[in-house]
């Protein structure tokens, strides 16, 4: 019986292959997270599907189109638990309001009371055209966890779409009709 011996160019060979087999794991990974079903593209959506536990992400809120024809003139965006340090970007001709968590208190440099709801109001977005609302936020410690935005929009006219639905037990997200949207957390880096 033969002794099997590892010499120092084996060892860089199973080290390359090593690291190629990681390669295709993280592709692999990658390529699972794509197929997650996301909102159509019709609905209001973030351009985030996922981000690190703990990281601080810049989220923008798409708003492809009005309500029934009619312009867009308000949009709230209710921030999940465990969400932090949440920043709107100020948007010329819209007014932002935070509504944050009652009894909270700020507890350092910097810090403030959670943030529930961010709102832009008092600027006009016809129907005919898309823009972004743009946050800056603290992803919460949850790795392996979905996290839902739940977003109304309003309308001229008294018009409301309310993008605040999850998939029940069974059901895919393009089956619901007036999503919130979904972000993966993934583990820190």
């Amino acid at each position: 019986m033969s002794a099997l011996r590892v010499t120092s160019g084996d060892s860089a060979a199973a080290a390359v292959h090593h690291r190629g087999m990681q390669a295709a794991l993280r592709f692999a990974a990658l390529a699972i997270v794509a197929l997650l079903p996301v909102p159509l593209s019709a609905h209001v959506t973030l351009d985030t599907a996922q981000a690190p536990a703990l990281a601080y992400v810049r989220l923008a809120i798409r708003v492809p189109h009005g309500c029934e024809g009619s312009a867009t003139i308000g949009l709230r965006v209710q921030v999940p638990d465990g969400v932090t340090a949440v920043k709107p970007m100020v948007k010329p001709g819209w007014t932002i309001t935070m509504d944050r968590a009652d009894g909270a208190s700020a507890s350092g440099h910097g810090s403030a009371p959670p943030v529930r709801e961010v709102a832009w109001r008092g600027g006009r977005l016809p129907d005919e055209f898309y823009d972004e609302f743009v946050l800056q936020v603290r992803m919460p410690d949850q790795p392996g966890q979905t996290i839902w935005f739940p977003f109304v929009q309003e309308c001229e006219g008294g018009k409301v779409s309310r993008w605040i639905e999850r998939p029940t037990a069974g059901q895919s997200l393009d089956q619901v009709r007036m999503p919130a949207y979904p972000v993966r957390v993934l583990p820190r880096n």
